[in-house]
């Protein structure tokens, strides 16, 4: 390879890894999440950072950030507990493209840290081989992975996100075919010969070539079978006094070695070819195009999520002020590995499902955080549902949220998902795009009642329950109640409904009468069902063993679901 042309490639990548990881990280110190932090200056979130940075290195503290280091970003202690698989895949292609690395840089590095360094004896012929295929088998896991864990509403790998692994699969795909092509071919062993034993005699070589060729895998057509002991013995000799001392054999490069093996039939094709000049830069100019583009991909989390870990390990549960909290939150968009996690903890996922809403799961919640500081509301004004739908989808899987902090406490990378939400509501709130609790009890059940009835549904249309709230369709759910009032006597909200600003306008008693008599309408709108504290003493205390608290949170998504699409909503700005 051209010396200058492998190195401007080198620096030109360099450069745009670089500028791009610079734009990166500064949009940590530009974002701004939350109404709370939209005056912190950059000033003050720098302060903040040195401040933080100072307070961690020289204090106590210090031995937590070594800790986080060592347990939290080197073995990912926190994808452990949350699923083993994913961390034995993950920890695979970590380590092993690390090591790999160690090889990649063997001019600057490996020659100077490991005296008498050769990458073709032992054990670094075996160690790269190793350290490949763990990066290939971590790379299997994680398709494996991915493709059982799918679902309709996981969150979608970005077609740049895909092109990242290809290009990774591609790298070590070349590597592996680059090895066993150089094990292979003739010319690189004629080319080794002339270097280093310095003849060019057929007669001479004969001992070694067939020793190479029975050995060392090099297809050496000329080499007759079967091969006489005793001149393997004499290629022996030769190859101890001249070859042993950078040559190791080659089946311990047990991945190449096979691949070179059944590469033996088209090596004369592949010399002519120059194979190994054009696998050397497929192979090194696909590493610098992985290199260029690693921070414009999700696969900036590489880089995002260990700073993020050691910001916990440094500083966990603080009380940060707002300057450094404006920073952790925007840096927290791009430390997100996208693994879905939080979504399999989620304790209203099932809402999801019902709604046929995303954003209701929290990995679409931030992605959705995350375009609204980037780009705003009307980043979505080009969608298929358009603007209004959209962010009003988006609003009420944010405001669905219950604050349980389990997606919080179960992410590997120690995002404070709840912190996020929190402040990612008051921005929605700011665009007037406020909680279901607010704009449904804005009207009264009557008024949403008409609404519903002026917008009838088609008579071939299925009952819009059914999916999303199946105990309130089947009325054998509440049928049997007797109106006893038990469940009002026990009620809290009814106990302190007092205050007529937040009080029940319904019983649970009033509910289930209507729902008998097919009045579903009326009770969406009810203050009732939207101060309902799910304590479940109704339904606990039932006689009739009716399930009164789960259809009481089954009409709160149900309401959601019709009166949302009734409601005049003020399209955002």
């Amino acid at each position: 390879m051209a010396h200058t042309l492998f190195q401007s490639a080198l620096y030109a990548s360099l450069l745009l890894c670089a500028l791009g990881l610079l734009w990166r990280i500064s949009a940590w110190y530009r974002v701004r999440i939350g109404p709370d932090v939209q005056a912190v200056t950059l000033s003050q979130r720098l302060g903040a950072l040195l401040r933080g940075t100072a307070s961690a290195l020289f204090s106590r503290r210090l031995v937590q950030l070594l800790g986080a280091c060592f347990l939290d970003v080197l073995l990912q202690r926190r994808l452990y507990r949350a699923d083993k698989f994913r961390w034995f895949a993950h920890l695979l292609m970590f380590v092993g493209f690390m090591l790999l690395l160690l090889h990649a840089l063997e001019a600057v590095l490996s020659a100077h840290l490991f005296p008498g360094f050769v990458s073709t004896k032992n054990p670094y012929l075996f160690l790269r081989n190793l350290f490949g295929a763990m990066v290939v088998l971590g790379l299997a896991l994680f398709l494996v992975g991915w493709w059982r864990r799918r679902t309709r509403l996981a969150p979608a790998r970005r077609a740049m996100a895909w092109c990242f692994v290809a290009l990774l699969g591609f790298v070590l795909l070349t590597g592996f075919v680059l090895e066993a092509d150089k094990i292979a071919s003739p010319r690189a062993f004629d080319r080794m010969v002339m270097r280093y034993h310095g003849s060019a005699d057929a007669a001479e070589l004969a001992p070694l070539r067939a020793l190479w060729a029975s050995e060392f895998g090099v297809a050496l057509n000329d080499v007759q079978q079967p091969i006489a002991a005793d001149l393997l013995r004499q290629g022996r000799q030769m190859h101890d006094e001249d070859c042993a001392d950078c040559h190791a054999s080659a089946a311990w490069a047990f991945v190449s070695y096979p691949l070179a093996r059944a590469l033996a039939p088209l090596a004369q094709t592949l010399d002519q070819a120059q194979a190994s000049s054009w696998l050397l830069y497929c192979h090194v100019f696909a590493c610098f195009l992985g290199l260029a583009t690693l921070p414009f991909t999700r696969l900036f989390h590489a880089v995002a999520a260990p700073i993020s870990l050691l910001v916990n390990g440094a500083a966990p549960n603080r009380a940060f002020s707002s300057a450094a909290r404006a920073t952790r939150r925007a840096m927290a968009i791009d430390a997100c590995v996208g693994c879905g996690i939080c979504d399999a903890h989620c304790s209203v996922a099932p809402l999801a499902r019902h709604l046929d809403n995303p954003y209701v799961l929290p990995s679409h919640k931030l992605s959705a955080t995350g375009a609204l500081a980037n780009r705003g509301l009307p980043l979505f004004a080009h969608t298929p549902q358009g603007t209004a739908d959209v962010t009003l989808r988006m609003a009420e899987g944010a405001f669905l949220c219950t604050d349980c902090a389990r997606c919080t406490s179960a992410c590997p990378v120690g995002l404070d998902l709840e912190d996020l939400w929190q402040a990612g509501r008051s921005e929605l709130s700011a665009a007037g795009l406020s909680a279901p609790a607010q704009w449904v009890q804005a009207r009264s059940p009557m008024a949403w009642a008409e609404s519903l009835l002026a917008q009838p549904l088609p008579a071939s249309t299925v009952d819009p329950a059914a999916a999303c709230a199946p105990l309130c369709a089947d009325s054998r759910n509440y049928s049997r109640c007797v109106q006893c009032q038990i469940c009002t006597q026990v009620c809290p909200v009814v106990g302190h409904s007092s205050n007529p600003a937040w009080g029940a306008d319904l019983t649970p008693q009033n509910v289930m009468n209507l729902l008998r008599l097919g009045m579903r309408d009326l009770t969406l709108g009810s203050r009732m069902v939207w101060a309902c504290a799910s304590c479940y003493q109704c339904q606990e205390h039932c006689p009739q063993g009716i399930p009164v608290t789960d259809i009481m949170l089954e009409l709160r998504a149900l309401s959601v679901q019709r009166l949302g699409a009734v409601r005049q909503p003020r399209t955002p700005s």
